[in-house]
């Protein structure tokens, strides 16, 4: 690829400070085949005329491929543009004085670093990203040269022309020496305290606040699992000595409840304290139509724009005429497939000898089967579920996840979890469900490090030596092209996913198998590391996000908590402890008895929720001080307002 301009590929911060002459590339935007020039041309004429002029005032350079033809954009801006923008977007930056402010141009000289790296590589791409998404048609119009795709009044021309076809990528590009410190510092430094001390600053430098806020969880849920880990360790390890390792789980179930209460509400408090600190929290945010949102022309009601609308009864009938019985028909096969893996591990039992190691060995393999089956029932669904959330056309990027989350959990849940309850709360044979939870927690566990570390390896290397051959062919090859070809980031929804469904393993039914938060603990440091290998080499540089929390995540791990005391107290009744204690009493008042307890239980984690506060005592009286400058303000804007009439 030739250049018709001398460009560099790297996100400078210094050089966009005192020079805005010079052009530095932030992302590229690329057009399909089929996309005639007028189209080209006449975006870029919008994407670099001033926004008086209803444009997004970039910068923006044509790009030569081999044809000759100008298929490519590499899209940037100047301080002055990134300034202005960030006070478009309410970013929230330092003060001299220590107090996080939304950044105003003129009171510029207040923040610290404003000459110097004052924005990331992250908040650069994401004002530019916001001009060119917000880059908005002035009328109806037909696209120069492509008379059949129609953009309507106020709306967004960028994600309509990816929507239809008229560009087909729209990347971020990687920073080589920003990239090259962060790779070294990251995933480099293997070692127990690195995953307390992750580089998350560094991180959402590059990557931006959603991603750098699923690896501080990850961090902190792992560094969460530690104890939780060692008490299981010691726990095995004592009552195997004592050879009752199949009868006393009582304690590790009582140590469960209180462990995930903890760790549920501090996670609460590090969220609020790193989203305070970026800037994000309490932000509220007027969310932009999905660029796949399809509809008919009609006038928004709170901007009062023209654009695309879709009537919310059709929505809801595609949901629930479409996609629920697809869904159900999807749990059906879920459940036949457990009630083949009861049917066949039955069988193995009348065939094999368990009495010896052969056979023990043996009777692992229908676990170890149904485990594969779920992890390819899981994958299978995804796409299932994608699809029909696609189809479901939702305006919103919140209301597509949300709507996603659910099908997924839905599913997955009853995919992973219901042969546990079926083994423990209906056959109610303790060593089986403690067999069976081993079997698919690890199984499950070695099929996802392989695909997580042995793909994206071979990905890497796939990469790297086609890269490589192409260089040897074409001496002038870029960096830019070489990130063209790489895979697109899908976020981090499948990895929150992947800890959602190893809570509950750890959580639900591990009072009777201590040693699950011991191979939840292993897998998670091995999880940070491929995590940040594939995300630095492997993938295209994500767009950057704000985000104020996981969001609904948060609801779903609080839900299987909830959900977690059940089991552990119906388990514990079930025990041989329970039985000995209420030996003498009738089975009503046996359950009557356990009911209370797992009342009394939900209300000591409710207590223990109230009583540890979500903020910090230091953050609360910022947020404060925050409120009481803000009426301040107000209050001296309304006296000049009052002097002057």
């Amino acid at each position: 690829m030739s250049d018709t301009a001398q460009q560099k590929p790297q996100c400078s911060n210094s050089e966009l400070n005192h020079n805005d002459n010079s052009f530095t590339a932030v992302c590229v935007v690329e057009f399909s085949d089929k996309t005639p020039p007028a189209t080209r041309e006449w975006l870029l004429s919008r994407i670099q005329a001033l926004r008086s002029r209803n444009g997004a005032e970039l910068e923006a350079r044509p790009v030569l491929d081999k044809s000759n033809h100008e298929s490519v954009l590499h899209v940037g801006a100047t301080y002055k543009r990134l300034l202005e923008g960030t006070e478009i977007l309410g970013l929230k930056k330092k003060c001299k004085d220590g107090v996080i402010r939304e950044f105003a141009m003129e009171d510029r000289d207040q923040f610290e670093n404003i000459g110097d790296n004052f924005l990331s590589s992250a908040e650069i791409q994401w004002v530019i990203r916001h001009g060119l998404e917000n880059l908005r048609s002035a009328e109806t119009i037909n696209l120069p040269g492509l008379p059949d795709v129609t953009v309507c009044k106020g709306e967004a021309i960028i994600p309509r022309c990816v929507a239809s076809g008229v560009i087909s990528k729209f990347y971020a590009l990687h920073n080589d020496e920003e990239l090259k410190h962060l790779l070294k510092k990251w995933y480099a430094s293997i070692s127990v305290s690195s995953l307390k001390v992750q580089p998350i600053a560094e991180i959402r430098r590059y990557f931006g606040d959603t991603i750098a806020l699923y690896f501080a969880f990850l961090g902190y849920y792992t560094m969460g699992l530690i104890v939780p880990a060692l008490f299981g360790l010691f726990y095995y390890i004592w009552h195997y000595l004592r050879d009752t390792p199949n009868k006393s789980y009582a304690a590790f179930a009582i140590f469960n409840l209180i462990w995930a209460t903890l760790f549920l509400e501090g996670w609460k408090r590090k969220c609020s304290e790193l989203t305070y600190n970026w800037g994000t929290y309490g932000m509220k945010k007027f969310e932009e139509p999905r660029a796949n949102f399809v509809g008919t022309v009609g006038r928004n009601p709170v901007t009062g724009r023209v654009e695309l609308v879709y009537p919310k009864w059709k929505r809801s009938l595609k949901k629930y005429c479409v996609s629920a019985p697809v869904i159900t028909l999807c749990l059906i096969l879920a459940i036949a497939t457990m009630v083949g893996y009861f049917w066949f591990e039955e069988w193995m039992k009348r065939k094999v000898d368990g009495k010896t190691t052969t056979g023990q060995l043996l009777l692992i393999v229908p676990s170890s089967l149904y485990a594969v089956v779920i992890v390819i029932f899981n994958a299978i669904y995804r796409q299932v579920a994608t699809l029909l959330n696609d189809w479901e056309n939702h305006r919103l990027e919140s209301s597509y996840e949300n709507n996603l989350i659910l099908k997924l959990v839905v599913f997955d849940f009853v995919n992973c979890f219901l042969s546990l309850f079926y083994i423990a709360f209906w056959l109610q044979d303790m060593a089986s469900l403690r067999t069976h939870l081993a079997a698919l927690l690890i199984t499950q566990q070695i099929l996802e490090q392989l695909l997580e570390c042995l793909l994206p390896y071979i990905m890497w290397r796939r990469g790297k030596i086609i890269s490589d051959l192409r260089k040897k062919k074409d001496k002038s090859r870029t960096s830019e092209e070489d990130q063209s070809d790489m895979y697109i980031y899908d976020g981090t929804f499948d990895d929150y996913l992947e800890l959602f469904l190893q809570f509950g393993y750890v959580f639900l039914f591990s009072s009777v198998y201590p040693l699950a938060a011991v191979w939840a603990l292993l897998n998670n440091i091995i999880e940070l590391r491929t995590d940040a290998f594939k995300l630095c080499t492997v993938y295209q540089r994500p767009f950057s996000r704000r985000t104020t929390g996981i969001g609904t995540w948060q609801i779903t791990f609080e839900m299987m908590g909830v959900l977690g005391v059940i089991t552990n107290t119906a388990l514990v009744a079930m025990s041989t402890e329970a039985k000995v204690v209420f030996i003498d009493s009738t089975d009503i008042t046996f359950i009557l008895v356990f009911v209370v307890i797992e009342h009394v239980i939900i209300g000591i984690k409710l207590f223990l929720a109230f009583m540890i506060p979500d903020l910090p005592k230091w953050m609360e009286e910022e947020l404060h001080r925050e409120e009481y400058e803000s009426k301040q303000a107000l209050k001296q804007q309304r006296m000049l307002q009052y002097q002057k009439t």
